[in-house]
């Protein structure tokens, strides 16, 4: 099998693609087509010898290519859900709220747990994904072919010769290269004596495709022992740095926020607030990248302070609005003058363009910054999409 071949959505050949699968939740991919082909909803993505059912979250064709980011499933768990409660003097099961979720919201469920929550339920309203944390929570995933399944994922020690190209053990990441079959590198697999894999990353990239492992190493029982000490000593030491965490949906100016790797050890957030700079505030595109910090190492208090890198898919925000001072309103039309005149010279420098002079000329002459926004709580704003 080709490189060009090697991973497809629908058919159509990946020249980029990235799919993350953590141990417990929705896994994501990131595709860029070879050819610019318009997809929605349900899709199917093809890695050698694996078929994954997804559905797109965001992206489309500009500029002649195609990006896309999809979501495991068909995305339901993102949606939200109205409370609801539950009453049953045998015992609510929560099975049955469980079913209730994934049918409201289009997911397929296996092996839900049926425990007792009592003669009354009350089912708060937010993500769909907050009824599988709050009654199932570190054990429930998406599999690979989009069923929202219960428990440990199996532990199985990888058989395969694919060549390792990266080891390191400090990390606790084996990479492999990879050219015949990827079924059975999943969350749940050891790799030369490792622990279980928590997370795993496959990544086709410039007509190479690898697949990444992340498990810990296995400590000696005095040095886990020890590990449990610290840990026991300084419960709040996983929230003193910053983890990396996925955009989910946006509530407003708050963010309900996925960790991006299972072995972080971190929980899903919902509602955290933004502090990117003052003055700016940002519609996220769905999927991307975020850093959260806690405020002085309180697990109640996350925010998010940074966005992705430049250049990462889905980095650019859907709109960018920079609140300041009256001197925006100037801006604003200092900038619209600027496209005027630049429109006037590109006209005088091309009399008679062909079509892409022409495309170009009413690109320059639409783009533009403002009108102002103004808000009460400030004196302009501008807002850039």
């Amino acid at each position: 099998m080709t490189a060009a071949s090697a991973v497809t959505v629908n058919g159509y050949a990946c020249s980029r693609a990235v799919v993350q699968i953590p141990a417990w939740g929705v896994w994501w991919v990131d595709v860029d087509l070879v050819d610019a082909v318009e997809l929605a909803g349900a899709v199917e993505l093809a890695a050698l010898d694996v078929a994954l059912a997804c559905a797109v979250v965001s992206g489309g064709v500009a500029n002649g290519a195609a990006a896309y980011r999809l979501v495991g499933g068909v995305g339901g768990w993102r949606r939200e859900l109205a409370a609801r409660p539950y009453a049953n003097d045998a015992g609510v099961r929560a099975s049955v709220v469980l079913g209730d979720a994934a049918r409201a919201v289009g997911e397929t469920l296996e092996g839900a747990p049926s425990t007792n929550l009592g003669t009354h339920y009350a089912r708060a309203s937010g993500l769909a994904s907050a009824v599988l944390h709050a009654l199932a929570p570190r054990s429930w995933y998406v599999g690979l072919d989009g069923v929202t399944r219960f428990g440990a994922r199996a532990e199985a020690e990888y058989a395969g010769d694919a060549p390792r190209v990266r080891l390191d053990p400090g990390v606790g990441v084996v990479e492999l290269a990879v050219d015949d079959s990827l079924a059975a590198l999943v969350p749940g697999v050891t790799v030369d004596g490792s622990e279980p894999a928590t997370d795993v990353e496959w990544s086709l990239d410039g007509g190479r495709l690898t697949a990444r492992v992340y498990a810990g190493t296995r400590l000696p029982r005095r040095l886990e022992a020890f590990r449990r000490l610290v840990e026991a000593l300084d419960p709040r030491r996983r929230y003193r740095g910053a983890t990396e965490y996925r955009v989910v949906t946006q509530d407003g100016e708050r963010l309900n926020l996925q960790a991006v790797r299972a072995a972080s050890g971190m929980p899903d957030l919902s509602r955290v607030p933004v502090r990117l700079a003052p003055g700016i505030r940002a519609e996220h595109t769905p999927g991307s990248f975020v850093l959260v910090a806690f405020a002085d190492a309180d697990p109640a208090r996350p925010f998010v302070f940074a966005g992705d890198a430049a250049g990462a898919p889905g980095w650019t925000p859907t709109t960018l609005s920079l609140m300041a001072a009256s001197d925006l309103v100037a801006l604003a039309g200092l900038v619209d003058a600027q496209l005027a005149a630049l429109a006037s010279a590109f006209d005088a420098w091309v009399p008679a363009p062909p079509d892409g002079g022409a495309a170009l000329k009413t690109q320059l002459t639409t783009l533009r910054v403002g009108p102002p926004v103004w808000p009460a709580s400030v004196a302009g704003e501008v807002e850039i999409s």
